[in-house]
């Protein structure tokens, strides 16, 4: 493992008793995500075989699992601590668990339904592992994701660009999809956030462990960081995904 995914490996692991108590705006881009899945399927009757990619503690598949028809659920994590919460939460369920990161995983063609939820940012090549999926899944297999594209945090980046991390570009997102292979709708959503300073923001990240940076910066960055006692609006900018396959 290398030295950027043990950081979040150990990130999630330290804040996973508490992820569900800080996650609120996770779990409401979960279900924005989850609308636009029931709102495509609509009267749709499919049985779907489940694969959620950093399911954390579970929250997203649990919803799915209570409204549609699952053969199968298998949850994939990084982190420990996390596979052990979302094992609570599908107690006395027959659910399977990855503890893996999702790119070195494979075999994404034995599943119908693949889901990620505010995780695939965390990808050392984000655009890679789409293709992979993409090109592993079968036909009329989906795809669904959420994802904080690379307008997120713009109003921080001006001072402490060092510290934002790099997301995925939506718009080449789109032009793996513009072929004949693909269905699909995507979404944008703006959820904004204000604190009173951005020391605070940056502390609301590491309550539910994502405070590791992608990014190298210095000590000056972070004296920087301190000093900066305006007030902030943050603004997660999110992508919406729904993805078909029409033909293999």
């Amino acid at each position: 493992m290398d030295t950027f995914k043990k950081k979040v490996k150990d990130s999630f692991d330290q804040r996973a008793d508490c992820y569900d108590k800080y996650s609120s705006i996770q779990k409401e881009i979960s279900k924005n995500l989850l609308d636009l899945f029931f709102n495509e399927l609509k009267e749709n009757k499919e049985r779907f075989s489940l694969l959620e990619l950093g399911c954390g503690t579970g929250f997203c598949s649990k919803k799915i699992s209570e409204n549609v028809s699952l053969t199968r659920i298998h949850l994939l994590d990084i982190s420990n601590k996390m596979i052990k919460q979302s094992k609570i939460r599908f107690k006395n369920q027959n659910v399977f668990f990855f503890k893996n990161d999702f790119d070195f995983f494979d075999n994404f063609e034995n599943y119908n339904l693949i889901v990620s939820n505010m995780s695939l940012h965390w990808s050392k090549d984000f655009l890679r592992l789409i293709k992979k999926i993409l090109n592993s899944i079968r036909k009329d297999s989906i795809l669904l994701l959420s994802f904080p594209n690379s307008r997120s945090f713009n109003n921080l980046k001006t001072k402490h660009y060092k510290l934002i991390n790099d997301f995925p570009n939506e718009e080449k997102m789109e032009e793996l999809l513009k072929n004949r292979k693909f269905y699909f709708t995507m979404k944008r959503m703006i959820h904004e956030l204000e604190y009173r300073n951005i020391i605070l923001f940056f502390q609301s990240l590491k309550k539910i462990g994502a405070n590791v940076s992608n990014n190298v910066f210095n000590i000056s960055d972070l004296y920087s960081l301190r000093r900066d006692r305006d007030k902030v609006r943050v603004n997660f900018d999110i992508s919406y995904f729904f993805i078909r396959k029409m033909k293999d």
